[in-house]
């Protein structure tokens, strides 16, 4: 690919390629892609807290709320709870109908959010929630005030 074909799609794909466990956002993504491609429910669990597997059911009601989101993209770096290191938030933005990556902080208003945990035992992220942002001593929080570092915006 020649510099003069690359574009800002190129640079968010490039951007998360590296990514490792410790990124919240790449738990997001395959919550998310996982609902899109109708994983069966054993699959989903992998991406889910253990606490909320139960209210999750058959994922179709999480499906329905990801298809009500006309052009969904997620937002590109994860808001780490101001009170809670282990606790992060991605955006599910709607109206997205072309990848590129945000650079710095900016403001936008979310469709809906996706809570996640750090688990150190289960060795990366978990949903515990999609919709609105859930407070961090409402989560199954099992190494409190400690997280691995995580790319957010500069």
């Amino acid at each position: 690919m020649t510099d003069s074909s690359w574009t800002p799609a190129d640079d968010a794909r490039a951007a998360i390629s590296g990514y490792g466990p410790e990124e919240p956002l790449l738990t997001a993504l395959a919550f998310l892609e996982g609902l899109g491609r109708e994983l069966p429910p054993s699959e989903m669990a992998i991406t889910v807290t253990p606490e909320s597997l139960d209210s999750w059911g058959d994922f179709s009601e999480a499906k329905l709320a990801l298809d009500s989101i006309d052009d969904w993209g997620l937002g590109s770096y994860p808001e780490p709870s101001p009170t809670a290191p282990d606790v992060a938030y991605v955006k599910i933005l709607a109206g997205v109908t072309e990848v590129y990556q945000v650079k710095h902080a900016a403001l936008v208003r979310p469709a809906a959010w996706l809570s996640l945990v750090w688990r150190p035992e289960h060795g990366f992220w978990l949903v515990h929630a999609f919709g609105h942002p859930v407070e961090p001593e409402r989560m199954p929080r099992t190494s409190p005030g400690e997280a691995p570092h995580y790319t957010r915006a500069s």
